[in-house]
């Protein structure tokens, strides 16, 4: 096992069906630590085989933390996350902290702060990762320098970008004007860290898309949107991600399991395009095919990272 000298968190990220958990839980079994959440889906109670949240079996290897326990209809967000974040920090959880998932803004929220205001609902947000994703930043970036033209904010900076179109457009604030000890950086993250991330090429996403979405709609994901609907969570925002969502417009509207599959393979292709174009501009993540010349490279990062003062 690896020889530890002090509190160390290593961020596995990358996009949906990458193998970003199955990774995390074999180093823990080989430096010891534990493995924290930072998947959107995955907090929520009851949402098990359509977020591909860890099994029992995996649970029983190593310890899993903010997973499945926001209850609905309560909704997490960036603001949330961090405060379970810091919280968990105060208990006896075992470094190193492998904090695993494909959501690239609550990454960012822990990495650099967030601004202290009311929460906005994770819908908001989304909608304008979307525009990023879709249409690029240039219209996002002269959206904010028109309501705010005292932005320092650059053009490329896209964590900062969408969460001041956030405030901009559902709190009314200017973020350029919030208060000096509200900038971000206040509680950033001071632990040491470094960022490991899987990525692959489309053909292979796609292949892996094609195993994972047979496996989640034969596993119960139907069962679990039909209970979530009969409770009256319709709304609740985890289904309105990729795969519940798909889930129910296919019990509302008596669509084939045929459809189902394709309508969710589709989604979470898209998905993955988010996700890679979010984390593509970040050149601090140590990126790996699985490959065996690029998995030992990182495993080698990954044990000085540990071992260093």
């Amino acid at each position: 096992m690896v020889a530890l000298t002090k509190q160390k968190i290593i961020f596995v990220v990358g996009p949906t069906a990458s193998g970003k958990s199955a990774w995390a839980l074999e180093q823990v079994k080989r430096t010891g630590g534990s493995i924290v959440n930072i998947d959107s889906v995955q907090f929520y109670q009851g949402l098990l085989i359509g977020s591909a949240a860890p099994t029992d079996e995996e649970k029983f290897q190593a310890k899993h933390y903010l997973y499945s326990y926001v209850k609905a209809p309560q909704e997490m967000t960036a603001g949330r996350y961090l405060t379970d974040f810091y919280n968990l920090l105060k208990t006896d959880i075992e470094f190193p902290l492998y904090v695993v998932g494909g959501t690239g803004f609550y990454i960012q929220a822990l990495e650099k702060g967030m601004f202290d205001v009311e929460p906005i609902a994770e819908i908001h947000r989304e909608a304008i990762e979307n525009e990023l994703a879709e249409g690029g930043s240039e219209k996002l970036f002269a959206e904010l320098k028109l309501k705010d033209p005292q932005s320092k904010i650059h053009n490329n900076d896209h964590f900062r970008l969408v969460r001041a179109i956030e405030i901009l457009r559902h709190t009314k604030k200017i973020p350029s004007q919030m208060k000096a000890d509200q900038i971000e950086n206040k509680n950033a993250l001071k632990i040491p860290y470094i960022k490991v991330g899987f990525n692959f090429e489309k053909e292979i996403f796609a292949r892996r898309v094609v195993a994972r979405t047979k496996k989640i709609v034969s596993g119960g994901i139907i069962e679990e949107t039909e209970v979530a609907l009969r409770n009256g969570y319709e709304s609740w925002a985890p289904l309105a991600s990729v795969g519940y969502k798909e889930t129910v417009e296919f019990l509302k509207q008596a669509h084939s399991q045929e459809w189902l599959r394709l309508a969710i393979e589709q989604s979470t292709m898209k998905l993955i395009k988010k996700q890679k174009t979010w984390f593509r501009r970040d050149d601090a993540i140590l990126w790996s095919d699985h490959s065996p010349d690029t998995l030992g490279t990182l495993k080698q990062n990954l044990n000085s990272f540990l071992m260093r003062d």
